[in-house]
């Protein structure tokens, strides 16, 4: 790899050539199945008038898909959003279960990672290599020239870019922006 072509998680094998690609095309994907979420909220609360929130999350869906400048802001506030009526459903279910109904058990675990993974995808929308990405700039265009046994790598835990010897890489080796470990998992021996 000649002039960091190329930015991959520390200490994974690169799967696809862009992670803020893959992590894009994620948030995507949470975005449209929160927004239908919201939608059958509506309708049930509404009836067809929902067709106008519909409308209007569909709307932002193809603007964040496509990276529209406009649309950056709606796709954290829509999960949001979601995250928030998770959140009050889980405490209702926690009130019952503490009540004696233990049958919600199930639904809060449930509940409850899908508030972590929300608020994971809200944050992620803060980060500026992640904005960077998404707005069509590169780590590359800053005019970064890194030692030939030199790559940039994102933190597998919150994307900071770091310029890492992928060779010298080991278990060790900590973030030093969130102190998660780079490499991940210890039984791929090749």
């Amino acid at each position: 790899m000649s002039d960091a072509d190329e930015m991959i998680l520390a200490g994974s094998r690169p799967r696809n050539s862009n992670p803020i690609e893959s992590l894009h095309n994620r948030t995507s994907f949470v975005l449209i199945v929160d927004s239908f979420i919201v939608t059958f909220l509506f309708f049930s609360l509404f009836g067809s008038l929902a067709l106008i929130p519909g409308l209007f999350f569909l709307t932002v869906w193809l603007g964040y898909k496509n990276r529209a400048s406009w649309a950056y802001w709606f796709a954290p506030i829509i999960i949001g959003g979601l995250t928030v009526i998770f959140a009050f459903l889980l405490f209702l279910n926690v009130a019952s279960i503490l009540s004696g109904n233990i049958g919600g058990l199930l639904f809060a675990l449930i509940l409850g990672y899908a508030i972590f993974s929300s608020i994971r995808f809200i944050r992620i929308h803060f980060h500026p290599v992640y904005q960077m990405g998404y707005s069509g700039h590169s780590v590359y265009d800053e005019g970064i020239k890194l030692p030939a046994n030199e790559m940039l790598a994102a933190c597998p835990s919150c994307l900071a870019v770091l310029a890492v010897n992928p060779m010298l890489l080991s278990h060790e080796d900590r973030c030093p922006h969130c102190e998660s470990p780079l490499v991940l998992g210890g039984s791929e021996e090749e």
